[in-house]
């Protein structure tokens, strides 16, 4: 708000005695102009400039303020997960009762959903640091991370109509929201600046979605349900758990239908990377899971591995396929080098059922549950 402003009142003296009535009056004195010597000034006009100044520096310390105590508020009501370093890698242990889901890699950048949290680590430096959600926001949807930005969704409830798209810039440390994208259909998916999802500006309209995080916010791709992933100007989405798949060039609007040997089990996930993608489908039945790839541009599906029970990813990162599978004596992450080596090869087993995996350059992910406890186990990828 402005300074209080200053008042027009000269120095106030005491009041001069009447003079005797024989006597004529005394001349008025004449009052002495201000100097330098004894201090006095003319009143200041008041100045709006200097009022505008101080009231956007007390807006930047209310913000910083709000900020600081959102960050308190949310260190002691929310409890981090555990970080431990080991010989190969990081083990991130959950707080008893709550699930890991979403997690995504990207060089040394790791972040998940940790119930309605959402959670990052550098690797290398060993620190979770809590992103989300926001303030008066108690819903989040599993994130995804590109090559220096974050994104995730957040809302008041589940069923919200009003969800919001929240980015972090790993480099700045900034947050901020992006815009909103309505009821969520699916989570975000990035490459780049490029992030695109499914949801409903609507109620029971859902479309493809895409946005540039300094771009103007949201533009439609496709008016039809799907769970869409990005790699530079390529998109590509599942029309259903059990597909098919469409893919479109944003640059020329191109779109068309991608030839897959599909089996009709429900989709565990899907990965893009350059033009390859990436699937895996399965159902409870013991060796129904199967990891193939394919083309974009036409060409026969390649079956990475069949006959998986208990399948889980796979994950894509251009050169390296990564899944987790369950075997007779527990689990164990498997991985797969498109273009090279054609046969499996075992990264790690496991105790537990592993829930997720994730996969960039040298390194990989997975969450897994062992006896209701939920973890995220990092790992170097021998190339």
């Amino acid at each position: 708000m402005p300074d209080e402003l200053t008042s027009r009142l000269g120095p106030a003296g005491d009041a001069a005695a009447p003079a005797p009535p024989i006597a004529p009056p005394a001349a008025p004195a004449m009052a002495a102009a201000p100097s330098e010597e004894d201090g006095s000034r003319p009143p200041r006009r008041p100045s709006w400039l200097r009022a505008a100044i101080i009231s956007l520096v007390i807006i930047l310390a209310g913000g910083a303020l709000g900020a600081a105590a959102y960050r308190l508020e949310r260190t002691y009501s929310v409890q981090p997960s555990a970080i431990e370093k080991t010989t190969d890698g990081w083990t991130i242990t959950g707080q008893p009762g709550r699930v890991f889901s979403g997690v995504a890699l990207n060089g040394p950048r790791l972040i998940w959903q940790d119930g309605a949290s959402i959670d990052y680590v550098q690797l290398g430096e060993g620190t979770v640091r809590l992103l989300g959600p926001g303030p008066g926001m108690r819903t989040t949807w599993d994130p995804a991370i590109g090559e220096r930005y974050a994104i995730w969704f957040e809302a008041e409830r589940q069923e919200s109509l009003a969800a919001q798209a929240v980015a972090y810039d790993t480099q700045s440390g900034r947050r901020w929201t992006l815009g909103d994208v309505g009821s969520v259909y699916s989570n975000p998916a990035i490459s780049g600046d490029l992030a695109v999802w499914c949801s409903a500006s609507r109620l029971g309209e859902p479309a493809i979605w895409g946005a540039r995080i300094f771009g103007k916010w949201g533009f439609p791709i496709a008016a039809q349900p799907g769970a869409p992933v990005v790699s530079g100007g390529l998109v590509v989405w599942s029309h259903s758990w059990t597909g098919p798949f469409t893919a479109e060039e944003l640059g020329s609007g191109t779109s068309w239908a991608v030839t897959a040997d599909l089996t009709g089990d429900r989709l565990s996930s899907i990965a893009l990377a350059g033009r390859t993608l990436v699937w895996g489908q399965g159902s409870e039945t013991p060796g129904a899971g199967m990891v193939a790839a394919v083309s974009v541009d036409g060409g026969g599906t390649t079956k990475l591995a069949t006959g998986l029970s208990g399948l889980a990813g796979p994950a894509y990162d251009g050169r390296t396929v990564v899944w987790g599978e369950k075997t007779a004596s527990g689990s164990r992450i498997m991985g797969r080098r498109l273009g090279s080596t054609p046969a499996a090869f075992l990264i790690a087993t496991v105790a537990g059922d592993v829930k997720e995996v994730a996969v960039s350059g040298d390194s990989v992910a997975w969450i897994v549950s062992s006896d209701g406890t939920y973890s995220i186990v990092t790992s170097s990828l021998a190339r």
